[in-house]
């Protein structure tokens, strides 16, 4: 995930920044930010589909953030952009824009205010997050740091009892949660069981074998005959709609 920070005042962009970065939403506090101190420079370097969510300053110098967000939605209309300001006596300007929300400063008065914008700007990334229990705790992984899943490991045999999340990194977690639930947990987002109690992040794959799959980490996992041909279609499905 990209976050653009626009904003003037270094001591402001650095405050959200730390509020983001300590965020108790894993996808959002390991999201690229990307600072910009005048909306000048941040529209010389804007693509849109290059960035997910946009913190724009509404009082700034020659080009504020009104101007600089009108500049945005004649690229992109539906992008969130949510207004910084002082003063909520600004924030009736800023709705011809249809922001998505606007914050107070100084943002450490508003975090609870920050996480329900988070949370409304972007259902789809903050909530791909698996929640598992290990030793009688909840932790929650990001779908994107998963390779696969099954319920054999090299440290431990989950069974019907847990399951092993594989994670990309390479490192191996015994969980708790039976590896029927984390399919159950997982079945609206691109997982695909590719053989007998295995499941493949389809976004961790680097190429469709003959075989198997070839994952980006260099693991190769085996794809049953029974189910190649649905699970090389749930793949193609995959890379035509990224």
């Amino acid at each position: 995930m990209k976050i653009a920070i626009v904003d003037d005042e270094a001591k402001a962009r650095e405050e959200l920044q730390q509020a983001l970065r300590s965020c108790e939403l894993a996808a959002v506090a390991q999201a690229e930010l990307r600072l910009f101190s005048s909306g000048e420079e941040f529209l010389a370097d804007f693509q849109p589909d290059a960035i997910d969510l946009i913190f724009l300053d509404i009082r700034m110098g020659n080009l504020d953030g009104i101007e600089t967000a009108q500049a945005i939605r004649r690229q992109a209309e539906r992008l969130p952009i949510v207004f910084l300001t002082s003063s909520a006596d600004y924030a009736l300007a800023g709705y011809q824009v249809f922001p998505a929300g606007y914050l107070l400063k100084p943002i450490s008065r508003e975090l609870p205010q920050l996480l329900d914008i988070l949370r409304r700007c972007l259902p789809g990334i903050v909530a791909r997050e698996l929640a598992v229990q290990v030793n009688g705790r909840e932790i929650k992984i990001p779908y994107g740091s998963i390779a696969y899943v099954d319920v054999k490991g090299s440290h431990r045999t989950g069974g019907r009892r847990g399951s092993v999340i594989h994670l990309l990194a390479g490192e191996t977690l015994p969980v708790d949660t039976s590896y029927t639930d984390v399919v159950t947990m997982l079945s609206t987002a691109d997982f695909a069981e590719c053989y007998n109690h295995l499941l493949v992040n389809l976004a961790a794959v680097a190429a469709l074998q003959e075989d198997g799959f070839a994952l980006k980490n260099g693991e190769q996992l085996p794809i049953s005959r029974r189910l190649y041909r649905e699970t090389a279609h749930s793949y193609m499905d995959y890379l035509l709609r990224k």
